[in-house]
């Protein structure tokens, strides 16, 4: 089965910068650089790393990981890919470290989507068969806000309806909250295999594209509190919309940009629910008075606008 949103590989164009704004501001831990890649993690993650920065000339969604719960169950979503007609790649080497094996997909919209079962954990062992400390327990050497965990990422596709095709037909994702637009079809839906109300939205828009990935940190407190210390550190320019608190799913939130212009929003308090209950459905007219947007600023134009998808995902036969 998928467990989880777990991993995303974002494209920057310096990495020298990125790494002053994710890890020197905003608190994400530096697990490893090579001489293309810096990979982060989030204080209360057990996973080596969930963010991996990559320079390339051109900002964009590199990919983004989804772990299942064995290795076999990779060879089981091959064949359901196969049997839908959508292409899939087993890929022993993921050319990333500490990550085992991946099935890499171009998903039906053209989002680049790996599912993975091995990644390193933190050892938090001291070494005489006990344990030393948790992940989290290193709040003395913490700084920015800082983020807690990896939590959703948010995609454009020009048609929800046939997006969920696959996310809830193909993949078994659960349906927390759905937006029916104007026009008769869904006008966005936030979709999960954990018990929060999302790992992946989709939103309709003219053309396939990231609109923000998410991670959580410690409460309303923490949320506010990046604002203040984006604008203590000369990054206010980098607020694109927030604080507020949104309708659909109740989280608080805060969104911001990073020098390249990807989306990271700053999120807490949104609810759990079991996934085999009936999603609870919006009309567009409520989800634009009260959905996007329970309280908060009015949207900014900005807030439109998106990250475009790898160019190059699955262009070169890998070798099986």
């Amino acid at each position: 089965m998928i467990l989880r949103l777990g991993q995303i590989e974002l494209f920057v164009t310096d990495l020298n910068r990125s790494k002053d704004f994710y890890v020197d501001v905003l608190g994400f831990i530096k697990v490893e650089r090579t001489e293309k890649s810096l990979y982060l993690r989030a204080t209360d993650e057990f996973d080596q790393y969930t963010l991996v920065l990559t320079e390339k000339p051109v900002a964009a969604l590199g990919s983004f990981g989804l772990r299942v719960s064995t290795p076999e169950y990779l060879q089981e979503l091959k064949k359901k890919h196969e049997e839908a007609g959508i292409r899939a790649e087993y890929v022993e080497d993921s050319g990333h470290y500490g990550k085992g094996p991946v099935l890499r997909v171009e998903e039906p919209n053209g989002h680049p989507v790996e599912f993975y079962h091995s990644m390193e954990q933190i050892d938090v062992s001291n070494g005489q068969g006990g344990v030393k400390a948790l992940p989290m327990r290193y709040t003395h050497l913490q700084k920015g806000i800082p983020p807690i965990r990896i939590d959703h990422m948010n995609l454009r596709v020009p048609d929800v309806d046939k997006a969920l095709e696959y996310w809830n037909g193909v993949l078994g994702f659960s349906i927390s909250e759905y937006v029916e637009g104007k026009d008769g079809g869904k006008f966005a839906a936030w979709t999960r295999a954990k018990t929060s109300t999302h790992d992946v939205a989709l939103v309709k828009h003219k053309e396939a594209a990231l609109h923000h990935i998410a991670y959580t940190v410690d409460g309303i407190a923490g949320v506010v509190r990046t604002a203040d210390l984006l604008a203590d550190a000369g990054y206010r320019d980098a607020i694109d919309y927030g604080p507020g608190r949104h309708g659909v799913s109740n989280a608080f939130f805060l969104y911001i940009k990073d020098p390249d212009g990807h989306r990271i929003e700053i999120y807490s308090g949104d609810y759990n629910r079991d996934t085999d209950l009936a999603p609870i459905g919006w009309t567009q007219e409520d989800y634009e008075r009260n959905g996007r947007l329970w309280w908060g600023p009015s949207v900014p134009d900005s807030f439109f606008e998106t990250t475009p998808l790898n160019p190059d995902w699955m262009k070169e036969t890998v070798t099986k």
